[in-house]
Formats: C-alpha cells, structure tokens, sequence
C-alpha cells in the first residue's frame, strides 16, 4: 500500500503540472485593454477546463487499473515466492546431507580448542559422498585382487596379450584356409615352364643382378650358377632367402618389394641356371646340394 500512495502521489503531482499551462493560457488570453470577460474567453477557459478534467479522470481511471492488478496479482506472487523458498529449502537440505556441513550459527559446537596464530578450525565431519567412495575403492581393490590375483576369474596383461595374439593368429589362418592358403616357404613349389622363367629372369635382372652378377656367376654375393648353397638350395630354402633376406651378409628382405609369385618365379630362375658354368664364376662356398 506504501507504493500505491507513492504512485497516487506522483500521478497527482503530474496532473497539476498538466493543468498548470492551461490555466495560464487562459489568463493570458484576457484582453488587458478592458475590465469584462469576452464570450470567446469564456468558452476558451471552459473547453480548457474540461480537457483539464478529462486529462485528471483520465489520471484517476489509470492509478485504479493498476491498484487492481496489484490486488488481483498478489495471491499469484505470494504462491510464487513461497514455491520458490520450497525449492531452495530442498536444495539446502540435499547439500547439507552430502556435506554434512555444520551451519555458520553453529559453529562454536564444532570449533577446535587449538589455535595457531590467532587462526582456528572447524572439526567438521567428512562428508558423507567422499567417505562413500573411500569404502567404494575398498571394496574394488578386494573385488579386483580376487577376480585378476587369487581366483584367476579375470586375465592379466601378459595372459591377455597373448590370448589376443593367439586369437589373431586363428583369424589369419581361418581368412588363409579360406582363400585357398597363401604362397609362403611352407608350401612354394618349383616352376619350369617358360614364362614364369621369363619372369623370373626379368625380376632377377632388375633386383639381384647388381650383386650376384648377370649371369648368376657371383660378385658383391655368392655365385648362384654352381650346386653349392649357403642355406640351402631347395625350392623353399631359396624362396624363404629372398623373402627374408641375410642381414648379416649385407643382403636385404624383398618380401615388401616383390610379391610371394614373384619370389617364387626369381627363386626357379635361379635353380634353373644351375651347372650353366658362365665366365668369372666366383669360388662355389657353402655345401654341395644334390636335386633328386
């Protein structure tokens, strides 16, 4: 009620101010020259009268409309702002049991006796969320001390890589079986038709002929034209050298440059230019290999 005199007050105070111009516009309409009222200075100072009026009701009829609104408003803000302290309240009381915080007026029931520097402390109690979790953690170190140490339930690190290298291993080998098997030193046979002759030839000149010479008779490597072999001189022996290669002898793997056909196919060349004799023949090293 305090703001609605306010507002009274101030609408009034406006409504003088208004009417203040025309009151004097209607004394300074006035004639100076003669001592009687005009008939146009009658009907000028009514009509400014009534506009006065108007202006004043017009004033009162505005103050009433939001007086009512204030009153028809009211029950609705109150249902408001209690609803709103429910709220709070709830928020207060779900924090208060998370924290178990003592409120600030009781804080002399918690206060320590100790002081250092003038400076004391709160013997608060934990809080019931962290203290939760410290006996979480407890429970999970004995859980997983059984479950991976004690029973074996779960698998360790090292048990885990190894079943996943194993698991990898069968997928490979079932992916292997169901292209038909890949071509390896395991399973590599012996060409002697010509055009896988021809390539290998081709392959031989292009990669190996730098150091074996070209027409196999040795150089920076061993001669390849005689029956004597460093590891081997069967069909799988010398594809699995090409593949892997002889570090030690300087000689590389050629499995990511040339393909398992092409292995294959340089590996028969090779075989097949046994006892082909040519000139410059390096000395024969390693052990005689004798082909069925």
């Amino acid at each position: 009620m305090k703001k609605s005199s306010h507002l009274y007050t101030r609408l009034m105070a406006a409504a003088a101010l208004g009417l203040m111009p025309l009151f004097a516009s209607a004394q300074g309409s006035a004639p100076a020259a003669t001592g009687g009222i005009s008939e146009l200075d009658l009907m000028l100072g009514f009509a400014m009268f009534l506009a006065g009026l108007i202006f004043l009701c017009t004033l009162v009829l505005l103050y009433a409309v939001i007086v009512m609104k204030k009153v028809m408003l009211a029950p609705q803000e109150a249902a408001a702002t209690a609803a709103e302290g429910v709220q709070a309240a709830a928020k207060l009381s779900i924090w208060s049991k998370l924290t178990d915080a003592v409120p600030v007026e009781r804080e002399a029931e918690v206060m320590t006796d100790h002081e250092y520097d003038g400076i004391r402390e709160l013997d608060n109690n934990l809080p019931p969320w962290w203290v939760a979790m410290f006996y979480a953690t407890i429970v999970f170190s004995v859980v997983y001390l059984a479950a991976y140490h004690v029973f074996g339930w779960a698998p360790l690190q090292d048990q885990e890589y190894e079943q996943e290298v194993l698991a990898a291993k069968l997928e490979v080998e079932a992916y292997l079986a169901a292209k038909g098997g890949a071509l390896d030193e395991t399973n590599v046979e012996l060409l002697m038709d010509e055009t896988a002759l021809a390539e290998g030839a081709a392959v031989y000149n292009s990669y190996c002929g730098a150091c074996h010479g070209a027409e196999l008779q040795g150089g920076v490597g061993p001669n390849l034209a005689d029956s004597y072999w460093l590891h081997g001189g069967d069909i799988k022996d010398v594809f699995k050298v090409i593949k892997v290669g002889v570090p030690q002898k300087g000689m590389i793997s050629w499995q990511t440059q040339l393909s398992p056909e092409q292995i294959q196919q340089v590996a028969s060349f090779i075989i097949s230019k046994e006892g082909s004799n040519p000139a410059n023949a390096k000395e024969p090293q390693g052990e005689e290999y004798k082909r069925d």
